[in-house]
This record gives C-alpha cells, structure tokens and sequence, in this order.
C-alpha cells in the first residue's frame, strides 16, 4: 500500500510523501470502523462507520502509485510480463502470506480427516487471494485481506487499461470501465443463486461493493490522475489551493452523507442503498482524486503535515498495520479485554506490531526479492 517510486521522464525516482502520509491517515481511520470505545456516542459512531469508505482511497491511490510508475513502460512481451508482476507479488504478498497463514492456520489445523479437500479448498481460496470474489468466503483467512482480490484483478488489467487510453483516449477508458463492469453483470447474472458456486459473485451488493468489476471506476480515475500528472510541467500550482479545498469539502460531504443515511449492511453483501453504494464508488473517488490531485499540485499545510517523517514512516508501514488490525490479535484482545475496551491501547499495539513487521519481514523480505531481480537481469544476456 506504499507508493512505488515511480520513473519521471529523465528516469530518476519520484516519491511523494503526502501520498504516503495520507495512506496512515486512512489506515487509522479504517482502524475506527471496526473498534470503537464502550459508550460510542450514537453519531459519532455513525461517523466513524462511514469511514469505511476511506478504503476507495487506497484503490485510487493503487490506481496513481502502479499506473505512474509505468505508464510510460508498458511492453506486453513475456519478459515485461514476468517483471511486472514478480514486482507486484514482491510488494504485497509476502505480507499477506505470513498473516494469512497465521489466520488459517488458527482456525484449519490440524485438519480434520473427513474435512480435508473442503479445508484444502478453502486455504487455497484465500491464500491464492481468489476468496474475494465469493461474498460467503471473502473472510477466509485474515478479513482485510479480500480487499487484495480487487488490486489482483488492477494488476492483471492495468497494462491493457494504459495501452487503450495512450491509442483510444478518454474513450478508450471509458470503454474499459463498461466492460469490466458489463463482465461482472453477466458473470453475477449466470452466478447468483447457485449455492454449488459458494457466492462466487452471489449477489449484486457483493458484485459493487467489493469486486474490480464494480469498483473499477476507482482504480481508472487513479489511472488518470497519473496520466494527468505525468503530463504537467515541472512545478507547483501557484495561487488559491483550489483542488485540495474543493476535494477535501467534498471528501467530508460525503462521509457525512454517509452517517447521514445510515444505510443498513451486510458482512456478506456489504451496503445495500443503492445511494450509499453510489457515494461509496462513484462520488467519493471523484472527491478523493481531486484531492489528491491538490496533494500533488499545491503547497497546503494539510500536505506539508502529511508529508512530515512521522506521518511518511506511518504511511509506509500502513500495509501491515491494515492486514493486522483484524485478525488473530483482535480476537485475542476480544478475548482478553472484550470488544470495545482499552481501544485506544488496542490501536497502539497494533501500530507497534506494525513496525515489528515492516522493519523485520515485510522491508527486508521485500528488498530481498527485489535484489533476486536485480541479480537475475545482470546474468540475463544482453542483445548485441
């Protein structure tokens, strides 16, 4: 969920710290939705129950980070393709890998005989990260993790996405967001109802509230954010913040719509107003790219704290602490505590454990990989 450094025409790195900062900020606030104190007042729990939608961020911010850094790269030769996506498993999987495992293994072992293929089914569902395209298994494992499914299906299509608006243009996109929306209507059409599928796009709720094919919007409006950026000249927008004001009005209209509405949901369907789904994917990624659109262009006191060294660090361990939060540790301080006590302790030692991981597993493991890719080009042979 770390910005990767992304190439500039001249080829040298680019990182942008408030796109960093601003992951902490949305990591914490998913941190609320889940655990609040005993004795919540009744609208500020409605408050922090809309902050779910603070997950469209990381889809557009996913959408920017993976589509800036090779926008200007994209070669479907075999070669390209090993590489991209060697790069892409060796950001988020080793993480999710260790945490997952953990997860299942808590609730899968050991085995039982008459239960192995189902529970062989089931492992490999979620550790494959397939699970988030069932609404009755997308919590195998750790639960956070079925927001990976999504980025799965980004990293597959990007490539094409970016080939068809470099030739087609905004048509092109736009071509792209209905047919990936249209495949999830049909695939949910032919799907819904047959208990044999498992939920595998069992419902239309499920189809827009948690897969690519109703999420998409999110990830091209990334997409396009990158491209609009990359064609900017160098320098800062001077004048009236425009963007990140305007942007960041909207981002809080919308959250507090949300609570507004208070639309009921599902842990299996997730929202189920139609107005509530349409803020959730449609408004606030606009809202959301506007103001990170601000972030990027304009010199605002929001961006300067995002991007300070605390928030820039927080930011780069906002992944682990992400697939954390709910998982082995909240049941074992359920267990301990009871829900809804010592929560501010409970974010604390999540965020301590984050930076275990991050220093520990997560950054090493990660540049490791990395190097094997660096070793493996210097021995690849060089064209003549």
């Amino acid at each position: 969920m770390t910005p990767a450094p992304s190439p500039t025409p001249s080829g040298t790195p680019t990182y942008y710290p408030a796109l960093t900062g601003i992951r902490a900020l949305g990591a914490f606030l998913v941190f609320f939705v889940h655990f609040r104190p005993l004795g919540t007042p009744e609208l500020v729990g409605r408050i922090a129950t809309a902050f779910y939608i603070t997950l469209s961020m990381f889809f557009v911010l996913s959408g920017f980070a993976i589509a800036h850094r090779y926008q200007h790269s994209v070669r479907l030769s075999k070669g390209w393709w090993r590489m991209y996506f060697w790069h892409r498993a060796a950001r988020i999987y080793p993480t999710y890998l260790l945490l997952n495992t953990a997860a299942l293994a808590r609730v899968y072992w050991p085995i039982p005989a008459s239960k192995v293929a189902n529970s062989l089914l089931l492992i490999f569902l979620s550790e494959s990260m397939l699970r988030g395209f069932s609404n009755t298994l997308k919590y195998v494992g750790v639960p956070p993790g079925w927001s990976l499914t999504p980025e799965e299906c980004f990293y597959v299509s990007l490539p094409f996405l970016l080939l068809l608006w470099q030739k087609r243009g905004l048509l092109g996109a736009a071509g792209f967001v209905l047919g990936m929306l249209s495949f999830g209507l049909v695939l949910t059409a032919l799907c819904a109802g047959r208990p044999a599928l498992h939920g595998f796009f069992g419902t239309y709720h499920h189809l827009f509230n948690f897969t690519f094919f109703g999420r998409v919007v999110e990830f091209v409006l990334g997409v396009g954010l990158a491209r609009w950026w990359g064609g900017r000249p160098s320098g800062e927008a001077r004048g009236w913040p425009w963007r990140t004001l305007a942007g960041g009005l909207a981002v809080v209209l919308t959250i507090a719509l949300l609570a507004y509405i208070n639309s009921p949901q599902t842990p299996y369907d997730g929202n189920l107003y139609p107005s509530t789904i349409f803020l959730n994917i449609i408004v606030f990624p606009f809202s959301m790219t506007l103001l990170l659109a601000g972030l990027l262009a304009e010199r605002t006191w929001f961006r300067t704290w995002l991007a300070t060294p605390w928030m820039d660090e927080a930011g780069k361990r906002s992944y682990f602490f992400y697939l954390l939060h709910v998982g082995l540790l909240s049941v074992w301080w359920h267990d301990t505590f009871g829900w809804g006590r010592h929560i501010f302790g409970q974010l604390l030692v999540t965020a301590l454990l984050a930076e275990v991981g991050y220093r520990c597993f997560e950054r090493p493991v990660h540049r490791w990989l990395l190097a094997r890719t660096v070793r493996r080009a210097k021995a690849a042979p060089q064209p003549a």
